[in-house]
């Protein structure tokens, strides 16, 4: 029989000192992951700066600029504020913060899969699962509720829909992506390795799918199993960046078909 354990102050302190390290990975993925819920989301811009959302990127707060009001003039490069307010809250709270944290944890930068070494001979691996993947996106791409979704930045918000705006989008997006792999498969899993062991794929699996919560069903189930397989090559490389190119390529294939489905396609032009 199992006797109570003390409920004392002491009696915390001594749990929380022997279980330091998965309790501030953890803690601290639970405040990064709900600021940028509430406050560095795309949609998040127009509230915290109407006037700037309003003078850079009216397609957006009008939801189509076709409902610009006459007159109303703005940078091409503006439409992109919301995303680019969005991918520099991720950029701080999901490389920057947890990566100093990390280095007072003692790992450096390639301890948390920023190596290169390890990935390149099983790049291959990367090629067929985007393969394998590739069916769902063209599945996914004759479903209404997907290409709503995708791209996350409209055509319709622009003046002019260009290449300019499409290229500059993506870079955005992939930038995007290098945060989600550094935090998940790179911070939470290479820290939670060294108390959890493989089963730290588990316990990164759960916020993960959470993040996916405002796509379609398909994709935040898809989500457990892409975090498992990711997860564990990430854990067998040692590094994240075939999970980075793989994320990007399908995203892209994604906002292609997506495009192509469409009323508007992919731009005609270069430049606005």
């Amino acid at each position: 029989m199992i006797e109570p354990e003390p409920v004392n102050l002491r009696a915390a302190w001594r749990d929380l000192k022997q279980n330091r390290r998965p309790l501030v990975v953890l803690a601290l993925s639970a405040v990064v992951l709900a600021v940028v819920e509430y406050l560095f989301l795309a949609g998040a811009f127009a509230k915290l700066f109407p006037v700037e959302a309003r003078q850079y990127a009216p397609g957006v707060v009008y939801g189509n600029w076709a409902n610009v009001p006459a007159g109303r003039e703005a940078p091409w490069w503006g439409v992109l504020a919301p995303w680019a307010w969005w991918v520099g809250g991720v950029t701080l709270l999901w490389v920057v913060v947890p990566a100093l944290v990390a280095k007072r944890m003692k790992f450096g930068l390639p301890d948390l899969g920023l190596r290169v070494k390890g990935v390149l001979p099983k790049l291959w691996i990367y090629g067929v699962l985007y393969l394998i993947v590739l069916v769902g996106v063209l599945w996914a791409s004759t479903r209404e509720n997907f290409t709503q979704m995708y791209p996350m930045l409209k055509p319709w918000y622009c003046e002019k829909w260009c290449w300019a705006v499409l290229l500059s989008w993506w870079a955005l997006y992939a930038l995007q992506f290098f945060a989600v792999e550094f935090f998940f498969r790179g911070f939470m899993l290479f820290t939670l390795e060294k108390d959890f062991g493989t089963a730290a794929i588990a316990v990164m699996i759960v916020p993960y799918c959470m993040i996916h919560f405002h796509k379609p069903l398909p994709e935040a189930l898809g989500a457990i199993v892409a975090g498992v397989v990711l997860g564990w090559l990430a854990l067998r490389t040692r590094s994240i960046w075939g999970g980075w190119l793989l994320h990007c390529a399908i995203a892209i294939t994604m906002d292609v078909a997506s495009l192509l489905k469409g009323d508007y396609g992919l731009p005609q032009q270069i430049w606005p």
